[in-house]
């Protein structure tokens, strides 16, 4: 009786939880990272210049079932959300739970503002954390003696580094399970080499791409995503203070603390578990003594921290979960006070990412009036002319906002490395002698200089405006660039 009641308790908070993601998927605006995935999908290719493929791919049968609506575009992320329940099950179980201890730790994920808000959005990071947990569920499978294992764990990464390359950081998983648990007999079978192989397979789109395109894609994320600054503390402070906000507070200090418990436990599948957790986490605070880190970055352990706190709280130390999900759901109450408050009103000065501003009154503003800026470039927009943009989230937040009819362009000048897949799906050669509308924000700076030497003339024209309260809150620059010349640099990819 009382597993058919647990049983039940974790369906329940399957359906709230995805109900959950799906009011927040369906009421809340697109952002330029979610757009340029779903343009991405409307071009079918190998993979991406600076994204794999699985995301975007799975984006094209959620459209053709649900439109080019805010719901297609975040239905892989929810469905991801739910494989990630699905998978944590498993890992319960190794551990000496079932679907009661299974139904607490996804329901305490939830009381993070990261999980909370991110599994109802479209991203490369959800995907992958689903395909790590059920990695590390192969490889617990693997240091119980379980052959089959290997096949789960070959498939799971394989298919999570079409979603995000940190995936790779699974091996270190797989190796704990061969060195503290049964794998190490598997060794002299074939079993392990063939999974590897199948894992290669999944990940032959990569490399399909990679050889076509001059390697760009692995050149970016080796060198181009990334810049050292040498050793320092500021960034490893930066990724620790967001850890904290994210994760919120209290519960990642239960987190330390299960898992210093959990360090003492012997049996291979906690020994997995201990590694899986710390590997993303550990991984990139080292990467952060030399480079800026983003702190979700460390997210794919947590799936599994959260799995061991239940265990070892819920039975010995009930309290601490307690006070975890009262807190967290504080925390939780609070991110979302302060996202539905309004952006202008906000007086938050946050230089996160070392741009004074990103995360200010100004930035915050940035999101608001998008529909607006695209029905007013429909307006302005010539018979035969082009909109494009130096920024890529503005390509791509514009096309999805007019639902494709949109001809758009990424204009790549001051735009770095990020977001230039649609370099790729035209020939640059076939703009010259196009007309464009150039739309920027207004602290890019003077764009006539780089517009004017690959145009026959560049003329200013009035900006869209964006009014709140009878104030501006956003000025977008519109440049007339008539006569393209010379499609490089601007409209030509890497060399």
């Amino acid at each position: 009786m009382m597993k058919t009641t647990d049983r039940t308790f974790f369906l329940l908070v399957l359906l709230g939880t995805t109900l959950l993601h799906v009011v927040i998927a369906v009421a809340t605006p697109v952002s330029g990272d979610e757009a340029y995935y779903w343009d991405c999908s409307r071009h079918l290719d190998w993979t991406y210049f600076d994204q794999p493929p699985l995301v975007i791919w799975a984006m094209i049968p959620s459209r053709a079932i649900l439109g080019e609506t805010n719901l297609a575009v975040r239905a892989p992320a929810i469905l991801a959300s739910l494989l990630i329940a699905l998978a944590l099950l498993p890992v319960v179980r190794r551990l000496g739970g079932d679907y009661r201890e299974a139904g607490l730790a996804y329901l305490l994920l939830h009381g993070t503002p990261l999980v909370f808000l991110g599994a109802s959005y479209a991203s490369t990071d959800i995907v992958m954390v689903a395909a790590y947990t059920l990695a590390t569920a192969a490889a617990m499978a693997v240091a119980d003696g379980e052959l089959r294992g290997w096949w789960g764990f070959g498939l799971a990464i394989g298919l999570g580094f079409l979603a995000k390359f940190p995936m790779v950081l699974a091996l270190a998983v797989i190796g704990a399970a061969v060195i503290w648990g049964e794998g190490k007999r598997h060794l002299s079978r074939a079993t392990p080499y063939l999974a590897a192989l199948l894992a290669f397979v999944c990940t032959t789109p990569v490399w399909i791409w990679a050889a076509q395109n001059n390697w760009d894609n692995i050149t970016f994320q080796l060198e181009g995503r990334h810049q050292s600054a040498g050793f320092t503390l500021k960034y490893l402070g930066e990724y620790l203070g967001a850890n904290l906000v994210l994760f919120s507070p209290p519960l990642l200090i239960a987190l330390a603390v299960a898992w210093w418990l959990a360090r003492r436990r012997t049996e291979p599948a906690w020994r997995v578990a201990v590694v899986s957790a710390v590997t993303p986490f550990a991984f990139f605070a080292l990467l952060a003594l030399r480079s800026r880190m983003s702190p979700h970055w460390g997210a794919p352990g947590l799936v599994v921290a959260m799995a061991m706190l239940v265990l070892l709280t819920f039975r010995f130390k009930r309290g601490l979960l307690v006070s975890g999900v009262v807190v967290g759901g504080l925390v939780v109450a609070m991110v979302l006070a302060i996202i539905a408050a309004p952006m202008e009103l906000l007086e938050i000065q946050w230089t996160y990412s070392g741009r004074p501003g990103r995360v200010s009154t100004s930035s915050a503003a940035a999101m608001i009036g998008n529909e607006e800026i695209a029905a007013e470039v429909m307006k302005r927009l010539r018979p035969g002319e082009i909109m494009a943009s130096s920024s890529y989230t503005n390509v791509h937040l514009l096309s999805f906002l007019t639902g494709g009819a949109l001809e758009t362009r990424l204009a790549n000048v001051n735009n770095g490395l990020h977001g230039l897949a649609s370099l790729y799906w035209h020939e640059p050669d076939d703009l010259i002698g196009r007309n464009f509308l150039f739309i920027a924000h207004d602290r890019r700076g003077d764009m006539h200089v780089p517009l004017s030497k690959i145009f026959g003339s560049t003329v200013e024209k009035a900006p869209i405006e964006i009014r709140r309260d009878g104030r501006v809150i956003r000025t977008i620059r519109v440049i007339r660039c008539s006569n393209l010349l010379e499609p490089d640099p601007a409209f030509t990819r890497l060399d």
